[in-house]
């Protein structure tokens, strides 16, 4: 059998690695909130009732969110198809990310090769495989790493059939697109990218031969294709429930800077240290000095190089550079000008709406450290603190912890009902505990003290209070009018048992 070249093994080694990493521990937490409405749609309907519920009504779990959602079928799909195979459990859910999480690894290799060279690309391959923040979306039951996967694909596809031009390339282009187009609507973006790109590049051809060629003709037709499609749900695409404008704003400065950390990772402190920076305690241990500086660190290096290959990628291989320079700047630029302009549309100035700017982005900052004398210095650093930062992961809660509340209450609550005190958190709470009348989401102070008419003993819980109650208007309420007799707590989850005041 022919040996392995050192490239190769090389590349076997990382996916390996980034492949454990996404595996690793994945049941151990919680469903958190948005989980939650994805695992109770697929726990609860078939896969003819998911298509109808997303396709004719827009949205999933009509039964609880009856005014907005703006969902489509292409991930609820896939992943009822595979729950139905491998369980809906925590695991079970989040390994269809974490295994397209980790073919987008390899992907992620073969564009940077297409782009570059191997040597570029196995870096940047090592670097997508320790982004936590890659990783975390690898760990979540949501449809960001699937759609890292698709946009990886088309992107390859996109450049082969500019390249070559070859009817298998522009039909697979076609499909991959089609769904994405029928999975998030804020992945028009991306689609507006591709198009603005390829508009570009026959804008090139045609200034040299004077004539479209028959490449260009297909690849035309491809995108009138596409804009076909979108037609059915543009609206959906376009226009979203005015109610995220109130729960997130127009972004705001940390917003900025949180998106900009967050193309390196991100800080998983523990509940402590999350305190002490919350509280600017400047009494931190020695691991947690080394876990802020070991972020910090990992940040600006990448960061530093990214600049540098911005330089660097231009003198090496100029059409490649503008084509990363144009995907990672032209699709956030443009969601942050959307989330600002106009208020009927949905804040899409997240780094998970925009997810396949992250690959990009690292392909840039690993021409720097490849072209760099310093690079066996850098990456040496890298790895340090990205082991530091992955380890902190591992060991901090970061998601509501609704399944040991769910469980407590199951053994302990008896037959007393459960208020949350966000509505849409009682998906999350339903699934674990039972689709109970017993426990309902409340909105303000008016609609449980309504609810509380004639109830003597009850539960409380609340979480998510910077977007649902950031005033505590609700335990104001119940502190002033009930007696607190236990109270219990989980992470980012407040359980409190209160009784009607005697007269």
């Amino acid at each position: 059998m022919k040996k392995l070249s050192n490239a190769a093994a090389i590349l076997l080694m990382v996916l390996l690695i980034g492949s454990f990493i996404r595996f690793y521990n994945i049941g151990s937490e919680s469903f958190w909130l948005d989980e939650g409405a994805t695992a109770l749609e697929i726990k609860n309907y078939s896969l003819k009732q998911i298509l109808i519920h997303t396709m004719a009504d827009g949205k999933i779990l009509p039964d609880y969110y009856p005014q907005y959602d703006y969902s489509l079928p292409g991930y609820y799909a896939f992943v009822k198809i595979w729950t139905n195979v491998f369980g809906t459990s925590e695991a079970s859910f989040r390994s269809f990310s974490a295994l397209l999480g980790s073919i987008s690894l390899l992907l992620i290799f073969y564009l940077a090769r297409c782009l570059f060279d191997e040597k570029i690309a196995l870096m940047s391959t090592f670097l997508a495989s320790i982004n936590l923040t890659l990783v975390w979306f690898s760990q979540e039951a949501r449809q960001y790493s699937f759609l890292l996967f698709l946009s990886l694909l088309s992107l390859l596809f996109l450049l082969k059939m500019l390249n070559d031009g070859k009817v298998k390339y522009v039909i697979g282009f076609l499909a991959v697109n089609f769904l994405i187009i029928y999975s998030q609507n804020t992945w028009i973006l991306f689609i507006f990218f591709e198009g603005a790109y390829a508009l570009y590049r026959i804008y090139l051809d045609y200034s040299l031969k004077k004539a479209v060629s028959k490449t260009n003709k297909r690849i035309i037709l491809a995108f009138i294709l596409l804009s076909i499609v979108y037609i059915p749900i543009i609206s959906i695409a376009i226009f979203s429930d005015t109610s995220t404008i109130s729960l997130y704003g127009r972004p705001k400065a940390a917003e900025i800077a949180k998106f900009g950390a967050q193309l390196t990772g991100w800080l998983y402190p523990s509940e402590s240290l999350r305190q002490k920076i919350y509280d600017l305690n400047p009494k931190l241990t020695f691991y947690e000095l080394t876990l802020i500086a070991s972020f910090f660190i990992n940040l600006l290096i990448i960061g530093a190089f990214f600049l540098i290959g911005i330089v660097k990628s231009y003198n090496l291989r100029r059409e490649s550079s503008i084509f990363l320079a144009s995907l990672f700047f032209a699709p956030p630029l443009l969601s942050l000008l959307i989330s600002y302009a106009h208020p009927a549309i949905t804040n899409i100035f997240m780094l998970k709406q925009v997810i396949y700017i992250i690959p990009a982005y690292l392909i840039i900052a690993s021409v720097g450290l490849m072209k760099s004398k310093y690079k066996t210095l850098a990456i040496t650093a890298i790895f340090i603190t990205g082991a530091i930062l992955l380890h902190a992961y591992y060991a901090n809660f970061d998601k509501q912890q609704f399944r040991d509340a769910a469980n407590f209450l199951k053994e302990n609550g008896g037959n007393d009902p459960i208020f949350i005190n966000i509505d849409t958190a009682q998906v999350i709470f339903k699934f674990y505990y039972g689709e109970s009348d017993n426990a309902k989401g409340v909105k303000s102070p008016e609609e449980l003290q309504a609810l509380l008419k004639d109830t003597d003993s009850f539960w409380m819980l609340i979480t998510f209070t910077k977007y649902s109650d950031p005033e505590g208007s609700i335990r104001k309420f119940l502190d002033q009018n009930y007696i607190m007799t236990e109270k219990k707590a989980f992470y980012d989850i407040g359980l409190f048992h209160y009784v009607k005041r005697s007269r």
